[in-house]
């Protein structure tokens, strides 16, 4: 009897006793940095420690992860695309220079460039032919937090002597 009540009821307001499950949620990615590359997007984010990535999105808005690294920075210039990762935790402090470039089957992929003495920052292309300025952090001095000056010109990384102040 209970259960026809409860069927009776159901049935005047139009409600259902299914339950249905909830749409999924779609992530949604905010990048800390961004740059037009091979007809899509790359993406990268640096959301603290080892949670960062870098992620191409296609002209369609796929997305896909390129590399499991914390981005602080994305430059092209004439000698291609260039990406800079790097952590520095505790006493960990590693950074890393990656090249990006597109596979004949269409795939974005990266290369090691090379490795830096420390996790870069403040990544800042100049306006002169394409060089790019970026710190290095290198440690501590008393309380305050020291940096090293570099630059990307090219392929090729030196000391720099143009760099923005720490982020």
């Amino acid at each position: 009897m209970r259960s026809l009540v409860l069927i009776a009821i159901l049935s005047l307001c139009g409600c259902s006793a299914e339950q249905h499950a909830p749409a999924p949620r779609q992530e949604v990615l905010v990048p800390d940095y961004s740059l037009d590359a091979f007809g899509g997007r790359l993406l990268g984010t640096d959301r603290g420690e080892w949670i960062g990535k870098l992620m191409f999105q296609d002209a369609d808005g796929n997305l896909g992860t390129v590399l499991n690294e914390n981005v602080h920075g994305i430059v092209k210039n004439p000698d291609g695309i260039f990406v800079f990762t790097g952590l520095a935790h505790g006493e960990l402090n590693e950074g890393y220079i990656y090249t990006a470039s597109r596979t004949a089957d269409g795939l974005v992929v990266t290369s090691l460039l090379g490795r830096l003495p420390g996790a870069p920052t403040s990544v800042h292309q100049l306006q002169q032919g394409g060089v790019t300025s970026f710190l290095v952090y290198s440690g501590y001095s008393g309380n305050r937090p020291l940096f090293n000056c570099y630059q990307l010109a090219g392929k090729i990384v030196s000391p720099g002597y143009d760099c923005l102040s720490p982020k």
